[in-house]
């Protein structure tokens, strides 16, 4: 069977992100959590705080950046899965919601863009 292009390019644009997020201090502590609401790409953390991270990759801003394609739906689905995840795996620490904004263009570095406190979720 043969995969799917856009999977190949989302699981390379989480690899980035991943080796991005450490590089900066995070260490990852889950990569593709998945459960009955939704995928969260990236769960990390430092000593304060858990982070809830959202990778989007593209290969060019066509019709709307990566980051806009995080819309209101896609949020709540992240705070519930999120919120599925803390009762598997309880925090103390604060959390908070990040997207990670990959573009691929060919033959280019990839623009990488971290906004940190992306969205607001009341868990």
């Amino acid at each position: 069977m043969v995969e799917d292009p856009r999977h190949i390019l989302g699981r390379w644009g989480e690899d980035q992100a991943a080796r991005y997020l450490e590089n900066h201090g995070l260490t990852i502590v889950k990569r593709g959590f998945r459960c009955r609401f939704g995928e969260i790409d990236i769960i990390a953390q430092n000593s304060e705080v858990l982070v809830f991270c959202e990778v989007k990759t593209r290969r060019r801003e066509t019709f709307a950046t990566p980051q806009e394609s995080v819309t209101w739906t896609k949020q709540r689905r992240l705070i519930k899965t999120a919120d599925w995840y803390l009762n598997q795996k309880p925090w103390d620490g604060d959390l908070r919601f990040d997207v990670i904004a990959i573009l691929a263009a060919e033959g280019q570095e990839p623009q990488i863009e971290w906004i940190q406190d992306a969205f607001a979720g009341e868990l």
